[in-house]
Formats: structure tokens, sequence, C-alpha cells
């Protein structure tokens, strides 16, 4: 048995932020919910799936919400939290002793009934630990968000793509956004193409490309840093025209 193929009544041991389905493991909480809400889990019986999606939903706008678990922003009312009080988990609840790479740990076994009652209560504790299901900002999918965990965008293979991946494509939008709003990327790429095409066509060494490369993005941070750091309009264009005679000094 594994996260993808579940059978009920089913037992699951939680310890902290991860759990044991039938001493399988360990998968973080999250996990189940975010394969269901991307359509990868199977079951006996599955019930009214679209049901259980929009209650799943309900848990994240109201708990979840700090995550940013959607790629738009939802609204959470007090509807949604008179909602929540009416409902509940139906399980039983006991502990255990899980042998775990030559240590024993104490788990809370919980039964549960239904696909429903599993997924609530591992989002829940989910939520708790500051993981969450995620929607990718490019292509709407879900995936698993990880506490402390930055990214946006899925590792699937990107709309309209054949092998990059949401992820490349979603660092490569925010890359371009930055050469489009900052006037120091602006710059930097346009003496980036002009060294590169030195170097493609033999007017410049590897070694001096590479050292090029290297000075200008420290030249580059330096400048932002600097432009950051003042509301002074003299100061930011004599940043800038700095900048731009270090990047072309070659």
């Amino acid at each position: 048995m594994n996260i993808f193929n579940l059978t009920f009544p089913l037992t699951v041991d939680f310890s902290g932020g991860k759990y044991w389905i039938n001493g399988e493991g360990p998968y973080l909480c999250g996990e189940a919910t975010t394969a269901f809400l991307a359509g990868e889990i199977r079951c006996e019986p599955t019930g009214n799936t679209s049901q259980l999606t929009q209650e799943l939903e309900t848990v994240l706008k109201t708990f979840g919400n700090h995550l940013s678990p959607f790629s738009q922003k939802q609204k959470t009312t007090d509807d949604l939290y008179q909602q929540l009080e009416q409902s509940a988990a139906a399980c039983s609840v006991n502990y255990a002793f899980l042998p775990l790479q030559g240590s024993v740990i104490l788990a809370e076994r919980y039964t549960f009934p239904t696909l429903r009652d599993f997924l609530y209560v591992e989002l829940g504790r989910a939520i708790l630990h500051g993981n969450a299901p995620r929607q990718c900002r490019l292509c709407g999918g879900w995936f698993l968000h990880k506490q402390g965990d930055r990214a946006i965008y899925c590792e699937r293979i990107a709309p309209r793509e054949t092998e990059k991946t949401c992820r490349e494509m979603g660092a490569r939008m925010v890359f371009e956004k930055k050469i489009q709003d900052e006037d120091t990327w602006k710059l930097y790429k346009r003496a980036y193409k002009k060294y590169y095409a030195r170097y493609m066509k033999g007017n410049m060494s590897e070694a001096a490309f590479k050292a090029w490369g290297e000075q200008a993005a420290a030249d580059r941070d330096a400048a932002i840093e600097q432009l950051r750091a003042t509301t002074d309009a003299a100061l930011s264009a004599s940043i800038i025209q700095q900048l731009k005679e270090k990047l072309n000094q070659l």
C-alpha cells in the first residue's frame, strides 16, 4: 500500500510533521492532500470528489491562507469559519511504538473510516507544521509547499514546452521582469550580449569572458544595493552611469 492507492478503514501513524501508512513511509503531512487535489490518489470508494475538493479548499482558505496556497488571492470570510465549525473528522486515536532505523518512536495511531476523514486531519496537521498544497503560478497544478520553501512554480513540464519545467520557466520570467524593471539589469544584459558575441567570434578568450562575467555580476549587485539605499535622484543617476562605464571598460 502507498499514498496513491488507499483502502479503508485506514491506519495511519503520525509523529510530528510525518506519518506512516501500515508501516510504509515516512510521508510529509500534506502529501496526500496534494496528491488528491492533483487527481493522483486512487481508493475505493471515492465518494463525491468535487465536494471533498471544495471542503479541502475551504480548510486551506481558512487556516492556510498565510502559506499563499492559491495561484490567485483567496478571501477568507466568517462564513468559512462557521462552515468548518459544523464539520469534523471521524476517527479513533490510540498510541503506538514504531521501530525505525534501530530506534523506537512514539506515534499517534489514527484509524480513519473514509478518505475525507483522513485528508481532513492530514491537511490540518500539514498547515500546523508549515506545509500545504500550493497551486503552481504558471500551470495551476498542485504541488507540496514545504515549510520555508519559497517556490511558487511546480516541477512539471510547463505548458507549451517539451522539456522545460514550470520552475525553470518561472525563473526565466522573474529574470526577464528584473531586466524590464531595473536599469541595472538592462545595462548588464546589454553588456553581456556584447561581450558574449566577442567570445563567440573568437575575439575574447574564455578565461577573459569568465573573469568579465564574474566582475560584471559583482558590479551589478553592488549598484543595486547602492540604489536601494538612496532616494536621491542625482545620486541614483550617478550610480547607473558608473555601472555603465564599469560594464563596458574592456
